[in-house]
């Protein structure tokens, strides 16, 4: 039996009417049988299509037909049939749904079929999705029965409107390829209302057609078609308005002209994503809202390459030039897929990003003012650093993110859009991970107070010595809310001094003496979040500091300001580290090691040495940063509808119980002197500052006590003594 091949194509996938219609896809008749209940297409030995003349019409989408939907496509099918068999009653079906098509359309009205010019009724059949194995399986059928009598011909015409999603039309021919044999003769004419070319027209297929006039034209013979009709285009009164901007441009070569027509290429938040289509919203498409339609790249390759012409008409350092930058940035510095190109710096709400922080900081290294912006600046900014707002909260740097929409709501309100609906949707998605359920603890870490282990072995063997080598470890139990942040990592809890370092012969020294930071969990207690600092070798106070120094002050710690460890090679997260310094309270593991350094120091005979001083605690300069920026924040949105909607007021007074609950409190330090061979030779702990001082007053209270009771004894005695009565043989009882 040999397999027919496409036929019938009036598919027009389809995405879901305003009136709340199941999607709907239109395709080339088929011969059909029912199976399990299910309509499955099926070949035809003996029914061959002859003839197929196709005619597509975009004319209402240009000039409105009265009575037709702004925005539909006229559609009409002419196929020729022949009986090549017995006589049969054939049964027929246009599907109107495919459930893994790409494209979609929207089956608007008019759906009709006559058999030789005789109006006949069709019955839909959608109770059962059919098996999605075959490539031409479909989920909604319209379907009829058409009886040939040996050798007989009949002409059947179907017709109906498409409304297509945004700037994407689909024609499925492949149904067809379940008659017998191929298309004798298929004729295709899209009259597309406005002379067809690029960049209007984005993209045709498939290949072989010619342009004559206002329309796009197919011709086949014996035709066994491989692909469906896919047609690309540019929304029409979208293109109406870009016309005069792109022959402006390329009239004039002048700067501004370049940078209107290229700007209108871009959604009104320049970076961000492009508006939805009528799959997203039931509401009017924007001029734009086609892009999001699309199947192919067409457009966006059609926009990079106008960004880039643009950006050569630009003056270099421009007001214009850095938009047009920007812009170009966030669709194409990250591009991989289509999806890249259409969200911009939106990405971070699908997986982990800084791109909107990236060019941001591009921006200002450029030498972009934030004091004196533009209009299109203003708006630039505003969107950028919105989204930045949503990059920081989902990265765990909410404190960050506050300042930021600070910033941001002031560019917006200077670029008029801090009342619009799309916005503020940014603005609460972002405030959205501010409550207690997703991230408790604003100010991460300040109220864990750690636990410091000192860890120090000397060397007698360096030259100019006694060298001694320690590590300062930072003890941390971070809550669930704080370690989904930290990360991962091993980090040996103990250090392994069983041998003397490598010396470098030519110094005397140990070899690589650099200091180090190691940050993780420990490899004994998976809750025990440690930061270690290596100090490898120094003889005196000034190696010790200048170490010391160079590892928590100048680079080695802004490893601890980065909160996200990055899952796989395609979510790396890299936090700026300036934005994570500037508010680095947010970072408790960071915090809490600028706060121990200063109160470190050296002593040759008994090497490191922390200092604690009870009367000052450790924790209260940080608590006082912390409250500072709690109220800060509490002034600043207290008064904001979604304050209370996303529960960020009690997010706010989670985190004021915690820093009042760490005042008065400073770390407990321990101290462990290592042997040449590496065991345990000493260890000294001291307890938490408000610890020590409650243990002192129990025991001067105790030996008050004690002295008292002794003073009181005696005085009793003394009083005994002086009152007894003799007794015979004047002997005292």
């Amino acid at each position: 039996m040999r397999k027919n091949r496409l036929v019938l194509s009036v598919l027009i996938i389809s995405v879901l009417l305003c009136t709340g219609l199941p999607a709907a896809a239109m395709a080339d008749s088929g011969p059909i049988y029912f199976s399990a209940g299910v309509l499955v297409p099926t070949t035809s030995n003996d029914i061959r299509m002859t003839r197929e003349v196709l005619t597509i019409d975009y004319t209402n989408q240009v000039d409105p037909i009265a009575g037709h939907r702004s925005g539909t496509v006229d559609v009409h099918a002419r196929f020729w049939f022949r009986n090549e068999g017995k006589a049969v009653v054939q049964k027929m079906g246009f599907p109107l749904g495919r459930e893994h098509l790409s494209g979609f359309g929207f089956y608007d009205s008019g759906f009709k079929v006559t058999v030789d010019g005789i109006a006949i009724t069709t019955s839909p059949f959608d109770n059962e999705h059919p098996a999605d194995s075959s490539e031409l399986t479909y989920d909604q059928w319209n379907t009829f029965e058409v009886p040939f009598a040996v050798g007989e011909t009949h002409i059947i015409d179907a017709t109906y409107s498409i409304l297509p999603r945004s700037g994407y039309f689909l024609y499925v021919l492949q149904t067809g390829r379940l008659w017998k044999g191929p298309i004798g003769d298929l004729t295709i004419d899209v009259n597309f209302g406005r002379e067809p070319g690029f960049p209007d027209l984005l993209s045709v297929q498939p290949a072989g057609y010619h342009t004559q006039g206002d329309h796009i034209l197919w011709h086949f013979t014996d035709y066994e078609p491989q692909q469906d009709i896919e047609i690309e285009s540019m929304y029409a009164g979208f293109w109406k308005s870009v016309l005069p901007l792109k022959n402006a441009a390329e009239r004039t070569g002048a700067e501004a002209d370049w940078y209107r027509y290229a700007m209108a290429l871009l959604p009104d938040n320049i970076v961000g994503k492009y508006p939805g289509d009528m799959m997203e919203s039931v509401a009017a498409l924007s001029s734009l809202g086609f892009v999001r339609g699309l199947q192919t790249s067409a457009y966006a390759d059609y926009v990079q390459r106008t960004l880039i012409t643009a950006l050569n008409h630009c003056m270099h350092g421009s007001a214009d030039a850095q938009v047009l930058r920007a812009a170009y940035g966030a669709r194409f510095s990250y591009y991989r897929v289509t999806g890249d190109f259409l969200n911009g710096v939106d990405i971070w709400k699908a997986k982990p990003s800084t791109r909107a922080h990236d060019i941001y900081g591009q921006l200002a290294a450029a030498g972009l003012t934030t004091t004196k912006a533009s209009s299109d600046e203003a708006r630039l900014l505003a969107w950028l650093t919105v989204n930045m707002v949503g990059e920081s909260m989902s990265g765990g740097y909410s404190l960050s993110a506050l300042h930021e929409l600070d910033q941001s709501q002031a560019f917006a309100v200077q670029a008029g859009i801090l009342k619009s609906g799309e916005y503020q949707d940014q603005v609460n998605r972002g405030l959205m991970y501010l409550n207690p359920s997703s991230n408790p603890r604003l100010l991460v870490g300040v109220p864990v107070v750690p636990r410091i282990e000192i860890q120090q072995q000397r060397m007698d063997t360096i030259v100019g010595g006694p060298a001694w080598r320690a590590r300062i470890v930072m003890h941390q139990t971070l809550p669930s809310s704080d370690a989904q942040f930290a990360r991962n990592d091993d980090v040996s809890s103990q250090p392994d001094w069983k041998t003397m370092p490598e010396i470098d012969n030519v110094t005397g020294l140990v070899k690589d003496s650099t200091g180090s930071i190691w940050s993780g969990f420990s490899d004994t207690d998976s809750n025990d979040h440690l930061v270690v600092l290596n100090l490898p070798g120094f003889r005196n106070v000034e190696e010790f500091q200048k170490i010391l120094n160079e590892t928590v002050h100048q680079g080695f710690s802004d490893s601890l300001l980065q909160n996200r460890t990055p899952t796989s090679e395609e979510y790396q997260y890299y936090y700026p580290v300036d934005a994570a310094r500037n508010y680095s309270i947010q970072s408790g593991s960071y915090t809490w090691l600028q706060a121990i350094g200063p109160n470190l120091s050296f002593d040759a005979t008994r090497g490191v040495i922390m200092t604690v001083d009870p009367n000052v605690p450790m924790a209260n300069a940080l608590c006082d940063k912390a409250d500072t920026e709690l109220k800060w924040i509490v002034t600043m949105f207290g008064k904001l509808s979604y304050f209370k909607s996303f529960q960020i007021d009690k997010t706010l007074q989670r985190n004021l119980d915690l820093v009042e609950q760490t005042r008065g409190k400073n770390p407990s330090v321990t101290t462990v002197t290592y042997a040449a061979d590496g065991t345990v030779a000493k260890t000294v702990t001291t307890e938490r500052a408000g610890e020590t001082r409650r243990s002192i007053w129990v025991v001067v209270a105790g030996i008050a006590g004690l002295v008292a009771g002794l003073i009181l004894g005696l005085f009793v005695a003394s009083r005994k003594k002086n009152t007894e009565t003799p007794r015979p043989g004047g002997q005292l009882r």
